[in-house]
């Protein structure tokens, strides 16, 4: 589009010899649907300054706007005390994923003159920005399941709460904290960038039932705004999730709940860890697909739609350092 538009710019007013006269090309608008798009998807981007910005941005690398490629490196080499005989030599290894990114499809919305009438700019503007914010909520659901671990295992830690009953769950406490650190180091998960998400009720219980956590909200600055991210402690960055990320934690199996599932019964809810530089987020191409009424003639009406490419994941392969805490029963 930026190309178009400097094109002409260049050849507004050129003399043709041939003809001998000056040819003035008509004035190049971008499309009022299109600003109000770029626009919306720009501040709900922005607005997403929480814990998905602590993830490695990996969009640099993304080729042609829709596959991101990136190495992953083999083990570390041998290290050898006090060897007296030749030392041997391995050859790195690595291997090159090529990840194709996600597309985010908004439905397209079709919008007729009669429901325009007199307020053309107001109504687009609303529903781009409702599908800005609908594809921005589905990558941010789909990046809180992806990041948290799908069982217990190696380089994957999964712990309960064990606080006092608070309805039918227990509360998260300090102790829990100190647990999940500890299980951390002696996991031998990096040090940096240790990240927990936790929903709202485990956030509060967290911070407003411990001195330490809950002094860190009483010196925050009057002004009646707790942003998403206030508190840290034990080395970890405490975000407090801004929607209902619904990640399940299923008590009789023993897994993450499939996503999409109703956390009720033995689905409880859940918080999830993860290290920002284990993990990535890229962005590729945004796209608006537009049809006028003048070419829609059997729907009678404009329609437009909007794409975006997407993918978070884990840098390396089986969720390497990653956790989940789940909100224990209380009975």
């Amino acid at each position: 589009m930026l190309l178009a538009v400097v094109a002409v710019g260049i050849f507004c007013g050129t003399t043709i010899p041939a003809l001998g006269v000056i040819l003035a090309a008509p004035p190049v608008v971008l499309d009022t649907q299109q600003i109000v798009f770029l626009r919306s998807l720009k501040e709900e981007y922005e607005a997403i300054d929480t814990w998905m910005s602590e993830a490695d941005d990996l969009s640099m690398f993304v080729e042609d706007g829709q596959t991101l490629v990136f190495p992953e490196s083999g083990a570390d080499p041998a290290v050898y005390k006090n060897r007296v005989t030749d030392i041997d030599d391995v050859e790195p290894e690595e291997t090159v994923h090529k990840v194709a990114l996600d597309v985010y499809d908004s439905q397209n919305y079709k919008l007729r003159n009669i429901y325009l009438h007199a307020l053309p700019f107001e109504k687009v503007q609303h529903y781009t920005k409702k599908s800005a914010n609908a594809i921005v909520k589905q990558e941010v659901l789909d990046t809180a399941y992806a990041f948290s671990p799908d069982s217990e295992g190696n380089k994957k830690i999964v712990i309960p709460t064990t606080g006092p009953a608070r309805s039918d769950y227990k509360m998260m406490t300090l102790t829990d904290m100190e647990t999940l650190a500890r299980a951390c180091d002696n996991a031998r998960f990096p040090e940096a960038r240790r990240n927990l998400v936790l929903p709202s009720d485990m956030w509060w219980d967290l911070v407003t039932n411990n001195p330490i956590l809950k002094g860190q909200l009483e010196r925050a600055p009057l002004t009646g705004i707790i942003l998403p991210l206030v508190v840290e402690y034990y080395g970890f960055k405490i975000h407090k999730s801004g929607m209902d990320l619904n990640v399940g934690w299923d008590l009789d199996n023993e897994v993450k709940a499939a996503q999409g599932t109703v956390i009720t019964g033995d689905i409880v809810p859940s918080g999830f860890l993860f290290l920002g530089s284990e993990v990535f987020r890229a962005s590729g191409r945004f796209e608006m697909f537009k049809k006028v009424k003048s070419q829609n003639t059997t729907g009678r009406a404009e329609e437009f739609g909007f794409q975006h490419r997407f993918k978070t994941d884990f840098q390396m392969s089986a969720q390497r350092y990653s956790g989940l805490i789940y909100m224990a029963k209380s009975a």
